[in-house]
Order: structure tokens, then sequence, then C-alpha cells
């Protein structure tokens, strides 16, 4: 009686459906205004279990081909292969079969969409690029506004990645203040993906008090709809949000809960890497070295089976290679050190790619794109008043500008960066050895200080600069001057005339140029955090060694890093 019960529904979806299909079909060959996508999200919506949807899409699919109704079949294809996920590739690639030639609002762009998203989850960041450049193309072409967003999001998650966290966040915001100003486009999960994306920036920039702020709003808005998957990410930086407050043991608490749900939620396993690492951070800093190095080999594990190379996660090696050393355990040492260097390699490359290629293929042909515009809207404007088209004009003017001084910048950076080199090829060629003050600087009639103790100042300081002690203890006037065996009021003064800058510029100058050198020659310095090398180097924190590192040399340090794996 059931089965005879649930034939009978089949055959009244399939009425309906053949019904709205047939006449909204005929409607969208003509303008293509989508109606029949929502015809058949309605008819899976509808019902209560996978198997039911899938049977119905399957029946849709069935009486699309039988019309020859390729809109239909595309939706079907589309709606199975979100559904079936071991068969996904095989749905997409015949739905984009079908739909390459058309120029459907929807199709083929969320096909390329869908198949990059993928490509994203499984860690194939070049494949996915490729696909998000033939989705965005296909979006703007056929005029899918809200599409066309959607795929600009998913290139700021890509830039993401390959460390343009700026950059991202700028798209990500943007998309936020689309959603908030289009509420029809405004879905739970497409909100939610944003919050997800802004927290995970301004977590690796530093910025807790705002990651904060996404975390709680996520959290409340991901349980408000019943979102557990973006949910369990939340919850894992919450977790990480406790590690960098130092709060360690509220930090494993929060890491494991966010591990188990994604555990059951989440099909990328990275996500479960990323919570082990911090609760191997966690441990280590409360002196459970034992459990840390656990953990650590969790991550190892993961990070062997993806290939998915997130750079946060690659001192992981580090550490596991310390703790085979320590254990006088060669072989595996030898595992680890090519693991790391094997990983590295991939890291690298998917870095180099994804700048290069965004950079070039996307955001090029955006600005091109936008000028293209702009210019259009001139031609077809004609009628405006004079002193709208003069402000069109010098806003023309202006992105000229903008992409003249993008490109001096680039070239001016690059100039820096090779003299830095050069500068520092010099320095190693030989050490500087100490001169007596008489045969170098004229100033010392300047200050009431007697020669003799002019000189054996300046001797100690080189002694001083030459033991970097300044890259492993947090100086100030008074602590150096006891340290050289003076008076501070005596080391102002000198370091002011012979070194020709005040007392804080000094120190972090000879950083700086510590800094320089060690990641010149250091590979596996440059794969670590930027706030890692500060601490590294003498700095408290990223930001004043970011700082420092531009004033002193005119470039950021990222971009020296990024130059240096470049070359």
């Amino acid at each position: 009686m059931i089965k005879k019960y649930t034939f009978l529904g089949y055959l009244l979806i399939l009425l309906v459906y053949a019904n709205q299909g047939y006449g909204q079909n005929k409607k969208e060959d003509k303008n293509q205004n989508g109606s029949s996508y929502s015809a058949i999200k309605t008819l899976v919506v509808n019902q209560k279990t996978d198997s039911l949807k899938i049977k119905t899409l399957e029946s849709c699919l069935f009486q699309s081909k039988y019309r020859s109704d390729t809109l239909g079949m595309a939706n079907a294809y589309f709606f199975l292969a979100e559904l079936i996920p071991s068969t996904r590739l095989q749905y997409v690639d015949s739905l984009i079969q079908i739909t390459k030639d058309k120029k459907y609002i929807n199709f083929p762009a969320k096909a390329y969409l869908l198949q990059g998203n993928t490509q994203y989850e499984l860690g194939n960041y070049k494949e996915a690029l490729e696909l998000y450049l033939l989705a965005s193309e296909a979006a703007k072409k056929n005029g899918n506004e809200y599409l066309y967003r959607s795929i600009k999001f998913n290139i700021g998650l890509l830039k993401n990645n390959a460390g343009e966290r700026e950059e991202a966040r700028a798209i990500f915001l943007g998309h936020l203040n689309f959603l908030d100003q289009n509420p029809k486009f405004k879905t739970p999960s497409d909100y939610n993906r944003v919050l997800f994306a802004l927290t995970d920036s301004y977590i690796y920039s530093d910025q807790f008090s705002l990651a904060k702020s996404y975390i709680d709003k996520g959290i409340h808005q991901t349980l408000k709809t019943n979102d557990i998957s973006i949910y369990s990410h939340f919850v894992m930086y919450s977790g990480m949000y406790e590690y960098f407050s130092k709060n360690y043991k509220t930090a494993i608490d929060s890491l494991q809960r966010g591990k188990d749900i994604i555990k059951n939620f989440d099909e990328v396993k990275t996500r479960m890497a990323i919570c082990d690492y911090y609760i191997a951070r966690s441990y280590r800093a409360l002196g459970n070295d034992e459990n840390s190095i656990s953990y650590f080999k969790n991550v190892d594990h993961i990070l062997k089976e993806t290939e998915d190379v997130i750079p946060e996660l690659i001192d992981t090696y580090d550490y596991l290679i310390a703790d085979s050393k320590s254990k006088n355990d060669l072989e595996k040492q030898i595992e680890y050190i090519n693991t790391l260097l094997r990983l590295d390699s991939i890291r690298h490359t998917n870095q180099i790619y994804l700048t290069k290629n965004i950079n070039e293929r996307y955001d090029t042909a955006e600005l091109i794109a936008e000028k293209e515009k702009l210019i259009n809207g001139l031609q077809e404007e004609t009628y405006l008043k004079g002193e709208t088209i003069a402000v069109l004009i010098l806003f023309l003017i202006m992105l000229v500008v903008l992409v003249v001084y993008f490109f001096y910048r680039n070239y001016a950076n690059k100039k820096r960066f090779l003299n830095l080199l050069e500068e520092q090829k010099n320095k190693d060629q030989g050490q500087p050895e100490f001169t007596a003050i008489s045969n170098t600087i004229s100033k010392k009639e300047e200050i009431d200080i007697p020669e003799e103790v002019i000189e054996m100042v300046l001797k100690k300081l080189h002694g001083f600069e030459e033991s970097v002690k300044f890259s492993k203890k947090h100086y100030t006037l008074n602590s150096l001057a006891k340290e050289l065996q003076t008076n501070s009021a005596y080391l102002s003064k000198i370091i002011n005339v012979h070194k020709n800058m005040n007392f804080a510029n000094y120190l972090n100058t000879l950083r700086v140029d510590f800094a320089v050198g060690e990641l010149t020659t250091d590979k596996a310095l440059r794969s670590y955090t930027i706030k890692a090398i500060a601490e590294e180097v003498g700095f408290k924190n990223a930001q004043s060694f970011s700082s420092a590192f531009h004033k002193r040399t005119g470039i950021y340090p990222s971009y020296f890093i990024k130059q240096l794996n470049n070359g």
C-alpha cells in the first residue's frame, strides 16, 4: 500500500514538473530568467529525505531528456551534483558539456563554480583558480551579478591562501556589504561563509579584538540557522583566539570540541589539522611536551595524506625534527626533513602560481573591464552635462594614475630589494673593523665627554653589535649602559652623535639588518610567520618589526621574503 501511494506521489510530482517545466523552459530559452531553477528547487526541498530528493531529481532528469529540455537537464544535474559528492564531478562534467555554448543566467557559470569549490576543498588551488576564472567570465557574460560576486568572494579565499590577506579582506568586506544592501541574495549559508572568511583574515592578521567580534557573531548566526558545518569553524577559531590570548586550557577544550564536530560534519581534513596544531602549541606552552608532540604527529599525518599545505602549519616539522633529534632517532629526523622539504616546495609553488595568476589574469582583467565600462559609459551618455563628464574623465585619469602608481611601486620595491641584497652581499664579503674615533667622526667636539670615554664606549658598542645580543634580549638605554659600564646620559649622547640616531632607532636598525642577513641565508626562517620572525630578531610584535623594517629598507618583510622565495 505504501509503495502504491509512493508511486502515485512520483507521478504527481512528474506531472507538476512537466507542466511547470514546459512553459517555463520555453520562457527561459527566450530570456533566461531562471524560473525553472526555482521550480525544481521547490520540488526537491519538499522531499524529506536525501533518497527521495535523489529519486525526484532522477525523474526530472529523465523527463527533461525526453523533452530535449537542456535547461531542465542542467538544473537536475546541478542539484544531483550538490546532493551526491561521490559522483559530483561526473554530473558537473555533463552539466558543462550541455551548457558551455549556452547563455543561461546560471549556467555554465554555476557548474564551473561548483567544480572549483570541489577542487578548493581538496586543496587543489591551481585547478580551483582556473575553474573560478572560467566561472567569472561566464557569469559576467550572462549578466548574473550575484553569481559574479560569489565567484569573486571565492577568489578572495585563494588570495588569502596566497598570503594576500589585506586584498582578500577587502573582497570579503565588499561581499558582506553587497549582501547587506541586497537582502534578496542574503542566504544564511552565504552570509555565514563571509563571517567565517573575515574571522580567518583577522585571526591571522593578529587583529584579535575584531576576530573575537566576528567569532561571537558567527556562533550566534550559525546556531540560529542550524549551520553545523560552519559552526564547527567558529568553535575552532574560538579555540585559536584563546590560544593567542594565552588561555591555553580553554583553548584546548574549544579546539577539541571543534575538531569533534568537524569530524562528523566536514569532509576537509585540513581543518582537523589546524585544531591539532593549536592543541599541540597549547600543550607546549603548558610544558606538556609529550602531548604536544602527539598532536604535532596528527598534523603530520593529515598533511602527508592531503598535501593541502597551509603555511601556518609548516613549523610543525621544526618541533618534530627537534623531538626526534633529542631521542637520537635518525630515521625519523630524515623522514621529517624530507617531508618538510616536499611540503615546503608545494607551498611555495602554490603561492607563486596563485599570486602571479590572480594578479595577471584576474586583477588586471578586472581593472581593464572597469576601464572599458567607464569608456562605454562615456560613449553612451554623451548627453550628460559637461560637469558630469568632467567628473567621469577625472575618475578615469585617477584610475590610470593608480595603475601607473601600482607598476611604479612594484618597480621601486624590486629595486630596493635588489639594493638590499647587494648591500648584504657586500657585508658578507668582509666584516668591518672598529675604527678609532679620531679617524672617523668630527662631531666629538659637540658633546662634553672625554675623548677616551667616547672611544671606549664606541669599542664596546662595536662588540655589542658583533655579539648580536640585541636579537635575544629586550634592551633599554639604562640596561645597555649598565652592561657597557657607562652611564645612560653618556651612552645616549654618543649614540645620537656618532650613530646619527636615537637609542630606539639604533636598536631597531641593528635588528632589521640582522633580520635581512638571516632571511637571506636561512630558508627555513622564511617559512615562519612574520610574528615569529619578529620575535627571533628581538622585536616584541609583528607590527613594530614590519614598521621598523619598512623604515630602514623601504619595503615590508613579507615582500622581502616573497622575493627571496621567488628568486
